[in-house]
């Protein structure tokens, strides 16, 4: 690489599971403050109700977080790893959005189901990747 070039992606490695949740996290986060910004600009001029947005959609910037990781290892156990933590993710996520009370908005009990997702499949993808994974060489 020549001199005074940066690499293409020169972006910190996420290491432990700390990381790992605390960067899903704060994309979740970002996602939810992005989610209450449109539902304020749709619901503003027409006088409906907030929080009728789905809350699951908050959670979408924290795939950005795991496809990184995904891209991160080889080999086929990664596809194993991603189609379990996806199923388990979203089964705790659905559960958490069906045992919240009823009169709670779509965007919050959306948002906890999709918070729970994130979170369940983080250390499920963590432990297996350690386990099974192969790094690609840099």
């Amino acid at each position: 690489m020549a001199e005074g070039r940066t690499p293409e992606r020169e972006r910190p490695k996420v290491e432990t599971l700390g990381q790992l949740l605390g960067t899903a996290l704060a994309y979740f986060v970002m996602g939810a403050a992005v989610l209450v910004v449109i539902d304020l600009v749709f619901v503003l001029p027409t006088g409906g109700t907030f929080g009728q947005t789905s809350g699951w959609i908050a959670a979408l910037p924290t795939v950005w977080v795991y496809t990184e990781q995904f891209r991160r290892y080889a080999g086929a156990a990664r596809w194993g790893l991603m189609l379990v933590g996806v199923l388990l993710g979203l089964a705790a996520g659905f559960a958490v959005a069906l045992i919240a009370p009823t009169g709670w908005a779509p965007m919050l009990t959306g948002g906890l189901g999709g918070l729970t997702a994130a979170l369940v499949y983080g250390p499920l993808w963590f432990a297996g990747i350690k386990a099974f994974g192969e790094e690609r060489p840099q």
